[in-house]
């Protein structure tokens, strides 16, 4: 199957900074075949899906560069909701079904990595010349930080297999 990973700063990322097809790894709980970059029209088209399918409705608008993205606010009322879906998949873990192997401590461990249930990953911070593409909870936590008018930036975006 395929899916996206976005590169994504709190400031402007310069093409040259831009993470290649070869410097990606997979984060915990992620597994990647291969990946490769994506022409500008997808580019474009993956964006206005990052905004109006991935990440919670109304938190971001695109801005007019269709580079950036504004947030608009909203995170604690979707933390809210995020605590309350991991309190209840929490609650249904008891000693009949702790070790079940897809059970709901896995659901727990999932939705704990992934917030935003997606199979798109993100990559949020570089390390020397590598990079780890990860579930959406670093993205997440990033938002979690902005305040009202902040912008998030788009580097390279990438397809990927898995």
């Amino acid at each position: 199957m395929h899916s996206t990973i976005y590169q994504i700063a709190e400031r402007p990322i310069l093409p040259d900074e831009y993470v290649g097809a070869d410097n990606v790894e997979a984060a915990d709980m992620t597994m990647i075949d291969y990946c490769q970059e994506v022409s500008k029209e997808e580019r474009a088209e993956l964006i206005k899906a990052l905004v109006e399918r991935i990440l919670p409705a109304g938190m971001f608008s695109l801005n007019p560069d269709g580079e950036s993205l504004t947030y608009k606010g909203g995170f604690t009322e979707w933390s809210r909701e995020y605590a309350a879906t991991l309190h209840e998949k929490a609650a249904a873990i008891d000693e009949t079904n702790l070790f079940k192997y897809v059970g709901p401590v896995y659901r727990l461990q999932k939705a704990i990595a992934n917030p935003l249930a997606t199979d798109a990953l993100f990559i949020t911070s570089i390390a020397g010349d590598s990079c780890f593409a990860d579930r959406s909870r670093e993205l997440m936590r990033l938002i979690g930080n902005l305040q009202i008018g902040a912008r998030l930036y788009i580097g390279a975006i990438l397809d990927y297999h898995f």
